[in-house]
């Protein structure tokens, strides 16, 4: 083989493989973006710690106390 030809046929290469590895990462990126979850917003986190905190209320009612006090900390800061 000429090795002119080995070049080229080395650089169609390297440019194919180039533009699969683009491709494959935008196609992962769009996924995660995708599959990413949306933000939740103050009173949604609030109202989350909330029912932690109802659920551990009665084995760990100083924790359950904690979480209710985080839940009003982030309302008040709406």
């Amino acid at each position: 083989m000429n090795q002119s030809t080995f070049f080229a046929d080395s650089q169609a290469s390297t440019a194919f493989v180039q533009r699969i590895s683009d491709a494959y990462a935008f196609a992962t990126a769009a996924l995660a973006s995708l599959l990413s979850p949306a933000a939740e917003s103050p009173a949604e986190a609030a109202s989350r710690l909330r029912s932690l905190a109802d659920a551990y209320s009665d084995g760990q009612p100083s924790y359950a106390a904690d979480l209710r006090a985080a839940a009003d900390r982030a309302d008040a800061q709406v």
